[in-house]
């Protein structure tokens, strides 16, 4: 088990590649933090880890808010005492967002919250952690 003793925050682990890291990660030893802000999809990824013998933990968080970054990372560091790896797989694309000169603003405007802001505010509340852990 490479991930032996070793705890892993993931991003967008409600879905897709987020939750089938998560269960990859849980399968190699990691307790996994399983982040999303849909319930029902980061409930089931938890189901599935525990239902194969992992630990996992859900939090709802939205990447793009900073007080939700902060909380999910405290959650890890709550309950697993550390942080060790940090997973910012979370990242949207709508169906009205496929060109530039069709894209409204707005959306443009969620979609870079979401992909870019998001990864700044994970790793602004990640890191410190991941170094209280030791690298």
């Amino acid at each position: 088990m490479r991930l032996a003793n070793k705890v892993a925050l993931i991003t967008g682990a409600g879905s897709g590649i987020g939750r089938e890291s998560a269960l990859l990660f849980a399968q190699e030893g990691a307790a996994v933090v399983v982040v999303d802000r849909n319930d029902e999809g980061g409930g089931e990824t938890v189901a599935r880890i525990e239902a194969a013998g992992g630990q996992a933990t859900y939090v709802h968080a939205d990447v793009a808010q900073s007080a939700d970054c902060a909380h999910m990372v405290q959650v890890a560091e709550a309950t697993y005492g550390k942080l060790n790896i940090l997973f910012n797989n979370a990242g949207i694309m709508r169906h009205d967002d496929d060109d530039a000169v069709n894209t409204e603003e707005e959306v443009w405007d969620i979609t870079m919250a979401v992909n870019l802001k998001g990864v700044y505010l994970g790793c602004k509340f990640g890191i410190p952690a991941l170094r209280r852990a030791g690298g």
